[in-house]
């Protein structure tokens, strides 16, 4: 009774209980002395039980409370003495913990009415608990919107179901209908193609001799052959027409004359007069049209994919459709000019079924015939989009072409050489800023396409030939961007086109360090079972287990000795530490005393001492470590050799050295092992990282002169290599090669003036203060103008991470190789951040090179600051080697970029000061800063 809120002490009240026992028969019995004792029992067990709620009227914590429940002396459905439930007295009390805690953890119900049928929230509302009124409406609301979700998430997965379920029945219909319907008319179908086969035996010849180049077995196909001739000389049929018409309208204009008024028919004479000039003019042009025939035209690499990978069928309708062209038809479904292309761009119908569509331009170039460039064969649904892409990319190819008054002022000032290369155009490629890759086609041999062995001639302009063409061992040198992974890829193929049908042991390997830049190379010549891509590490290993084990010697990778390992083990303790810093040593160990061709030739793989210490021998330009030093660099290097051996080491140089050894024995002994690992070419990107016992490998490979190498010397940032030109020369000699004279490429088909601007004010400072660093080429020439490179100082985390996601969305941050992983996790996992050494050989729209200055070594800011202020002396190079691998480090992070460059100091430094100095201010002839300092919150999208 008390549980249910009966109020117990207002029934033992004495009125009441005597108009109680006055008006009922049961009076008597109810007045019985034990039954007044149970109920004094149950007053006071209720008065317990009330008291027990004090504990949340006088503010009881949560804990209070919950043990009060866990003991039973609470009881959770038990109700006060106004008939108040626990949630109703929590919410009239405001306890939003409390009432949180019955609802979500004990289940009670927020709708449970007390004595007088009041909800929780009409309690609430009464009291005018705001805390417990808003919990209450978010608790309905979440509740009510759940409910929501659920029954409509269950009716849309009955409809999904119901859909599925016809989608099948629909399926299986089909099925039954076309089983049902083949073995109805299976009999009929069989007697027609027996008739079929009777008839093409009787006049299949005549059919041939109708149709010339017919192949067709059935009228299906000879029907469309002769639907597409009709659609492709339907104007012709218009000429015979057009001259009948002409000389009635003479015949007539004669018969007038004998009737009408002789002002009439000077008038009517005038008219017809300018009907037939009219008509000839028409005509004469028709006929101009009709006589211009095309010997050849050029198609690009994405056609070229296209008639390769596409239906035979479709190939055939390629080739009538320029075979139509060549004769000078020109139809309106052959010569369809796009509309809203700001260039004149062609659509010609491939066929009228299936929608694809022929894209072409007519190109002219001074003192040249003009010729067809077609660019894609793509469905008509694509050719707005392409037609775009097309605008754009004659749009920045005409953008390289200078004034005429600016070639002519120029070349008076010997700026540029007296030829017509600066009028020359490049077509760039739709998706980025190198050149269009684009084959030469004969019309005369223009039915060959049909065929699976069709390979066109890859077009090559005079200086790609030279490249490309070139016998011997070639080697590119050229600034970053200028196209020599283009260079390498153009050789690739014409050495597929040259050699293939020759010679059937035909095999290319390309390598690089990058894995990156093999996957690039291998996108843009395409696959080939003749030609494969490798990282470097990737291709040692590879040696190792296809040629026969010799003396056993195991490379551990967990006992190789790295840059890292030899500046924290060895040369903390060194006794040269302070005169000759970690990384030059280890360069003059990897590059001179163990990595040379010197070095190879003495019987233990090293370069003696003598040899290494003497000038003469080992002259100051090749290796810029002071005569006085040399002995004590020696002295490292057989302390380090001794640290090798006692700790079981290896590094580089041994291993190199190791499969050298193993390549020539496989050789002699083993022909067929050294078959598995043997290349006829090998081309190597970014031959610069490499030291000359590993070119040597190269050699090995693929013979003396079967290497194609390109490079950028003052990109060499790989630790331990110093690269020159005449390392290259010197392994050649050494295995016999006819080396080349070196090729160089100076047009910058990837980055804008201001780009480029700034690369060179790098290079300026490597090429003043560290001469022997990096061979000195010419200065590149960019085809487009842009806007200079921005600084932003002290952006902090928040405000990059916003620039990142908004206005710069997709861009590249480059940091030091170290910092990569630091970044990426403090730009909340951005994947786009890659250390400078990783995005070598890559390029990018919109680059953010990320706190470059302010992490440079802490011994190294000073010198820093002295060489970007002109302030460095005469021996900087040799106190300061670091600085140059660090000017060669930035230089690789400014010329990934295509569009735009940021330099982002988060915090100041004293290089970083310095440097923001250099980039921003005047130079001494009034020239512009190489960069502008920008606001952060002023970059435009």
């Amino acid at each position: 009774m008390a549980g249910l809120g009966i109020d117990i002490q207002h029934l033992m009240k004495g009125s009441r209980f005597d108009d109680f026992t006055s008006v009922n028969p049961l009076a008597n019995a109810l007045a019985n002395p034990q039954f007044t004792s149970g109920l004094s029992d149950l007053e006071k067990k209720q008065q317990m039980e009330w008291s027990n709620f004090a504990i949340v009227k006088n503010g009881g914590s949560l804990n209070e409370i919950q043990e009060a429940v866990d003991r039973r002396d609470l009881k959770l459905h038990s109700r006060d003495q106004g008939g108040l439930m626990l949630p109703h007295l929590s919410a009239a009390y405001d306890r939003v913990d409390l009432l949180e805690w019955l609802v979500v953890t004990k289940g009670m119900q927020l709708d449970s009415k007390d004595g007088e049928g009041r909800t929780v929230l009409d309690i609430a509302q009464a009291s005018k608990a705001l805390q417990a009124m808003k919990w209450i409406a978010e608790r309905n609301a979440r509740t009510t919107i759940t409910s929501f979700l659920r029954r409509n998430y269950h009716r849309a997965l009955q409809k999904r179901r119901l859909k599925r379920s016809n989608n099948a029945a629909t399926v299986i219909h089909r099925y039954a209908r076309g089983c049902s319907t083949r073995k109805l008319y299976s009999g009929s179908l069989s007697h027609r193609l027996e008739e079929s086969k009777r008839f093409h035996a009787i006049w299949g010849h005549l059919l041939g001799a109708s149709l010339p180049g017919s192949s067709s077995t059935c009228w299906s196909s000879i029907r469309e052959g002769l639907l597409d001739i009709q659609v492709g000389i339907d104007d012709d049929l218009f000429d015979e027409t057009d001259e009948r018409l002409r000389k009635a309208i003479d015949g007539a204009v004669e018969d007038d004359r004998e009737d009408e008024d002789i002002s009439i028919c000077d008038e009517a004479v005038l008219n017809v007069d300018m009907i037939v000039n009219h008509d000839d003019d028409l005509s004469a042009k028709a006929n101009d049209v009709v006589e211009n025939e095309w010997l050849s035209f050029q198609m690009t690499s994405h056609v070229v994919k296209f008639l390769q990978r596409g239906d035979k069928k479709y190939r055939s309708f390629f080739v009538r459709r320029m075979q139509q062209l060549a004769r000078g038809e020109r139809s309106r479904i052959l010569q369809k000019p796009l509309k809203g292309s700001q260039s004149h761009i062609f659509e010609t119908y491939l066929e009228q079924k299936s929608g694809h569509r022929i894209l072409w331009t007519e190109e002219s170039e001074p003192f040249s015939p003009p010729r067809i460039v077609i660019w894609y064969v793509a469905k008509h649904k694509h050719v707005s989009r392409l037609m775009q892409l097309i605008d754009d990319s004659k749009s920045r190819s005409a953008r390289q072409l200078m004034p005429q008054s600016l070639v002519d002022e120029l070349q008076n000032e010997d700026l540029v050489a007296h030829d017509d290369e600066s009028k020359r155009e490049v077509l760039l490629d739709i998706v980025g800023n190198v050149p269009l890759k684009i084959y030469d086609v004969s019309f005369n041999t223009i039915s060959e396409i049909t065929k699976d062995s069709w390979t066109p001639q890859l077009h090559l302009t005079e200086e790609e030939r030279d490249i490309v063409e070139a016998e011997g061992t070639v080697l590119v040198l050229a600034r970053s961007g200028t196209g020599k992974t283009v260079c390498i890829c153009n050789r690739i193929e014409y050495d597929r086109q040259s050699r293939a049908g020759r010679d059937p042991t035909f095999t290319q390997l390309f390598v690089a360090r990058s894995v990156r830049l093999c996957r690039y190379v291998e996108g843009a010549v395409g696959e080939d079972h003749r030609t494969s891509f490798s990282t470097f590490s990737r291709l040692l290993n590879d040696i190792e287990t296809s040629l026969p084990v010799g003396h056993l010697k195991s490379f551990n990778p967990s006992n190789k000795m790295d840059f890292r390992r030899f500046k924290q083990e060895l040369t903390t303790n060194s006794s040269s530490n302070g005169k000759i810093s970690a990384l030059t040593l280890w360069t003059v160990i990897r590059t001179f005393i163990k990595g040379s061709i010197k070095a190879f030739q003495s019987p233990d793989g090293v370069l003696p001492r003598d040899e290494f210490v003497e000038v003469e021998r080992l002259g100051k330009n090749r290796c810029r470590i002071p005569a006085e030093l040399r002995e004590q660099v020696y002295d490292e290097f057989l302390r380090y050799e001794a640290y090798l051996e006692e700790q079981k080491l290896w590094d580089d140089c041994d291993r190199v050295r190791h499969l050298i050894i193993q390549i020539k024995e496989s050789k002699e002994v083993d022909p067929d092992a050294f078959g598995q690992v043997q290349k006829s070419k090998v081309y190597v990107d970014e031959v610069q990282d490499y030291t000359q016992l590993e070119m040597l490998v190269f050699f090995y490979l693929c013979g003396p002169n079967g290497l194609f190498l390109a490079g950028d010397p003052a990109q060499s940032v790989v630790e331990g290599t110093e690269f020159r030109f005449e390392e290259v020369r010197s392994v050649g000699h050494f295995v016999g090669s006819v080396m080349q004279k070196q090729k160089t490429v100076n047009i910058n088909f990837r980055s804008h003036s201001g780009i480029l601007n700034c690369a060179g004010g790098v290079l300026d400072l490597m090429f003043t203060h560290f001469p022997s660093s990096a061979k000195q080429l010419k200065k590149d020439e960019g085809l487009f103008q842009g806007t200079r490179p921005g600084v932003l100082l002290g952006a902090n985390i928040d405000q990059l991470n916003i620039l990142l996601s908004d206005k710069l969305k997709g861009a590249v941050v480059l940091t030091h190789d170290d910092s990569a992983s630091h970044w990426r996790r403090r730009l909340n996992d951005y994947k786009r951040v890659y250390g400078i050494r990783e995005a070598k050989g890559l390029e990018f729209k919109t680059v953010i090179i990320l706190d470059f200055f302010q992490e440079i070594p802490p011994s190294l800011q000073k010198p820093w600051r002295e060489l970007v202020l002109n302030r460095a002396g005469q021996d900087f190079e040799y106190k300061h080697p670091l600085v140059g691998n660090l000017l060669k480090l930035l230089y690789t992070g400014v010329t990934r970029c295509i569009e735009k460059l940021f330099f982002v100091e988060t915090s100041s430094s004293t290089a970083g000061k310095a440097t923001i100095r250099w980039l921003t201010q005047k130079g001494l002839g009034g020239e512009g800063s190489f960069a502008t300092q920008n606001n952060i919150d002023d970059i435009e999208a």
